[in-house]
């Protein structure tokens, strides 16, 4: 009832703002050739996906606005993937389902010292590993809610949020209505701070699940980012470390550490990058990332649902832009370990990218990644190939 009330307000307001002179159209498609392999099936796997989506802002008076946007997403030239309907089990699993959904629906004023947004939005809170829209995903993450910032000078900023419900990547359309959207009450504080050396930011986020109480947790961590230049070279360093446990209606008890600590260094055109991510787990229980991103982390693959032991994620590679076509590039080793307990080895993968900026409006990207399993589960490989127009921008 809250979610019926709060979107209702939104179209109410949204309404006589559709009369304004002064819109700008957001336009996206992006078509999306999936090619997966999975060393226990026999059939691989080809997903031919498109994004279209379709949005409008208005800004009728100074401060004040509204966006509305629909996302529909198509399943071309056959169904050879298993999108995770239960239609297509023989094959490997692309969890892209065809879908028609309003992904954004929201109403806000904001300046430079207070903001407010009420309805459907997308939240990307720091690297996005917490709470994220997830648009790798041709499905994007959207949250019902209200958020918002205070700026009591010009180097801190206290944000603020309040969600109701998010409304998942396996879109609106999806069987299990369970897994379309999850019933919320969700409170996130999350505060900011300029140093003279980069930024630190703590966190605060508590989440009850209503519609599945396993993933009702406690979240709260500092995080401090930054870089400095060393002759014509350049330092850029992520130092984070989180806690996380039981909250509101959890059956379970759990108290898990979470870090991740990453540098990089070189020039523009080549730098070297290395990290480690660990999310803890006691053996029943693993630190919970179910409102965040998935692909950006622990492998382009997408093996991992954080095992009961935890994961620890040993990571390094080469990363560069070059000039012709704005193109920038990056290769990435992973050595994936439970963070306790079981001394097994999960396995590592090899991730390779290139994405070129044709113009203002069209990319090309490549992504590969190739997982290799140990013991762990089985060997498996992916490649995508997308092209991606724009036109207008999507609101941050």
């Amino acid at each position: 009832m809250r979610r019926r009330s709060l979107l209702l307000l939104a179209g109410l307001l949204l309404a006589p703002l559709a009369r304004a002179d002064d819109g700008v159209p957001y336009i996206e498609l992006r078509y999306r050739d999936s090619t997966l392999h999975q060393a226990n099936l026999a059939d691989t796997g080809h997903a031919h996906t498109l994004r279209l989506q379709l949005g409008y802002l208005w800004t009728p008076l100074p401060d004040f606005s509204a966006y509305t946007e629909g996302t529909k997403v198509l399943s071309l030239f056959g169904r050879q993937y298993n999108d995770t309907t239960g239609k297509r089990t023989p094959y490997p699993a692309e969890p892209d389902p065809p879908s028609t959904e309003v992904s954004n629906a929201w109403v806000g004023y904001a300046n430079d010292i207070v903001g407010i947004r009420a309805g459907r939005q997308y939240l990307n809170l720091d690297d996005r590993r917490f709470f994220s829209a997830n648009l790798w995903r041709q499905n994007p993450q959207s949250f019902d809610g209200i958020t918002g910032y205070v700026k009591p000078d010009s180097s801190t900023t206290i944000g603020w949020g309040w969600i109701d419900q998010v409304n998942r990547t396996v879109g609106a359309d999806f069987p299990d209505i369970e897994q379309r959207r999850w019933k919320l009450d969700g409170k996130l504080l999350h505060v900011d701070q300029a140093l003279p050396l980069g930024s630190l930011t703590a966190y605060a986020y508590f989440v009850k699940n209503l519609t599945l109480a396993a993933d009702s947790v406690r979240t709260e961590g500092l995080r401090w980012i930054g870089n400095a230049p060393i002759g014509q070279t350049r330092l850029s360093w992520t130092l984070e470390g989180a806690h996380q446990q039981d909250y509101a209606n959890n059956p379970a008890h759990f108290s898990l550490p979470y870090h991740l600590v990453e540098l990089s260094y070189g020039l523009p055109a080549i730098s070297a990058r290395a990290g480690e991510e660990l999310l803890g787990g006691n053996g029943r229980n693993a630190f919970n990332t179910a409102y965040g991103s998935g692909h950006s982390f622990d492998g382009w693959v997408g093996v991992f649902s954080i095992p009961p032991h935890g994961l620890r994620d040993r990571y390094g590679g080469l990363l560069g832009q070059l000039p012709w076509q704005g193109l920038s590039w990056q290769v990435t080793q992973h050595d994936f370990q439970p963070a306790s307990g079981d001394g097994r080895r999960y396995g590592s993968e090899t991730d390779v990218g290139l994405l070129a900026n044709l113009d203002a409006h069209l990319n090309l990207e490549l992504q590969y990644g190739d997982y290799r399993a140990d013991s762990f589960t089985v060997n498996q490989r992916k490649l995508w190939l997308m092209v991606e127009y724009r036109y207008g921008k999507q609101p941050s």
